[in-house]
């Protein structure tokens, strides 16, 4: 697997695009009640011209398990339909050290993000479990 890096310039200049999509599910606006088919219509839709795909986890967080089997349906459909987009997950965790590595653990392992958003209110440690995943986006793969 290429570093984070790698992989966003290739397909930022494959698709000769900085295009990042938001996958934000508000279930009041969504003109169906299926999140992963919404979701799924937007991928098809955009694929091709995009770099990056952005779900932000609240929305699916706040749907609880049928949300985030939506999110697990939606991550594997732009794996599958286009395994070179960028996918960041919008979770903008940070916590203390322990509780850090258990959200880096399961933003990346996990779930299987390229890259996520992170918080460093509290600190060095709330960031650093994320910065020891040198092949996703923190800043320090070269």
């Amino acid at each position: 697997m290429p570093n984070f890096r790698t992989k966003l310039t290739d397909v930022s200049r494959a698709h000769n695009s900085f295009v990042c999509v938001g996958l934000d599910p508000d279930m009041s606006r969504m003109a169906i009640p299926d999140t992963a088919a919404f979701n799924q219509a937007i991928i098809d839709a955009t694929h091709d011209v995009v770099c990056a795909y952005k779900p932000q986890l609240a929305f699916y967080e706040a749907q609880g398990l049928p949300g985030l089997q939506a999110l697990a349906e939606t991550i594997n459909y732009i794996r599958r339909v286009a395994p070179d987009v960028v996918i960041l997950g919008d979770c903008k965790r940070g916590d203390i050290g322990s509780t850090a590595q258990a959200y880096a653990v399961a933003m990346f392992d996990i779930w299987g993000f390229d890259a996520v958003t992170v918080n460093p209110y509290q600190g060095l440690d709330s960031v650093e479990p994320f910065l020891d995943y040198t092949d996703r986006g923190d800043g320090r793969a070269h």
